[in-house]
């Protein structure tokens, strides 16, 4: 009987440890949080998300004067490619309509980023899934316009997921260095980011809730930000479609932002 019973309590054991990393294994879109997931898309797997935006009263990087700037994102793009077993590639891609006191609307490219992800564990029982993401953002934004900074970023963070059987956790850490417009001052600005966040099924396999909190601190508080975000997912087939929002804590953030959008993934050829 004894025996019986230690072997009940090691299979029983066993079980609950699989429930404790339960859930998906295969990188997933976070959006609308500016989240990361830590685990990759399949290799020859792509996903492409087509989406608008909205963000009221959100401060260009460097700057110090309250403009009143609100920014349409009209589209934005964003391209996953699963290159290989342990790579992920992004694109990212906004055009945008812009609005500020005293001055007409404006239209024009936002920035180009491209990021690249790369798997440094796969989950297990002890450890999450752990990424590092590798990001830069091209100059192609006019800063002369308002639309961005017209110089590079460079971001390096690192990506936990931990999934459980009633929600799924995510934390975001690392560094970005922000290019400097201004001539005369230091050429970057080295700043802190973080990102908190969790994924809860609503409907299994068709609507997911999402949370988050994000921001960036550094010495130079003019590019502080920070926003709570929430927003849905509903899957539809082959689609994701998404919608959220978020509220500015951090004077030059955002008064409020709402977003939304598509998502569709297909596979790319074996030998592309």
């Amino acid at each position: 009987m004894k025996a019986f019973l230690a072997l009940v309590r090691k299979h029983l054991f066993a079980c609950i440890c699989l429930l404790m990393v339960s859930g998906p294994c295969l990188a997933a879109s976070l959006e609308p949080t500016g989240l990361q997931d830590g685990q990759l898309l399949p290799k020859n797997r792509a996903e492409l998300r087509v989406g608008l935006s909205y963000a009221d009263g959100t401060h260009n990087l460097f700057q110090s004067e309250d403009r009143d700037r609100r920014v349409f994102e009209v589209p934005s793009l964003t391209l996953t490619l699963g290159l290989a077993e342990r790579v992920e590639a992004q694109l990212l891609y906004s055009y945008l309509h812009l609005r500020e006191d005293g001055q007409g609307d404006k239209w024009g490219s936002g920035d180009l980023t491209m990021g690249l992800k790369v798997r440094i564990w796969q989950e297990s029982l002890r450890l999450p899934a752990i990424a590092l993401r590798l990001a830069t953002k091209l100059p192609n934004a006019d800063d002369k316009n308002d639309f961005g900074t017209d110089d590079a970023d460079v971001f390096i963070e690192a990506l936990f997921t931990r999934n459980y059987p009633l929600f799924s956790l995510f934390v975001n850490t690392g560094l970005a260095i922000l290019g400097n417009p201004h001539s005369g001052s230091s050429s970057q600005h080295d700043m802190i980011k973080y990102g908190v966040g969790v994924r809860i099924p609503v409907l299994e396999d068709r609507l997911d809730a999402l949370v988050s909190v994000e921001g960036m601190e550094g010495s130079y508080s003019l590019n502080s930000r920070g926003a709570l975000r929430a927003g849905i997912q509903a899957r539809l087939g082959r689609f994701t479609w998404d919608l959220g929002g978020s509220v500015g804590y951090i004077s030059k953030s955002e008064n409020w932002s709402l977003r939304t959008g598509l998502t569709t993934y297909f596979d790319l050829p074996a030998n592309w």
